[in-house]
């Protein structure tokens, strides 16, 4: 069976994105925001679940 959800991982800093990675699942997301926790007051996490079709076509 195919995954059909990655999960989204968006830095913002100052109110604008700076990076975004895509995970196949939510705990290396969030593994992954976790790596950054406090490294800067300003840094702010967005994880969410999308479908694969809007990362690839």
């Amino acid at each position: 069976m195919t995954q059909q959800m990655v999960w989204k991982c968006e830095q913002w800093f100052g109110g604008e994105v700076k990076e975004q990675n895509v995970f196949p699942s939510e705990a290396q997301a969030r593994e992954f925001a976790r790596k950054w926790e406090g490294m800067s007051p300003d840094l702010v996490f967005k994880i969410e679940p999308m479908p694969i079709q809007h990362v690839w076509n």
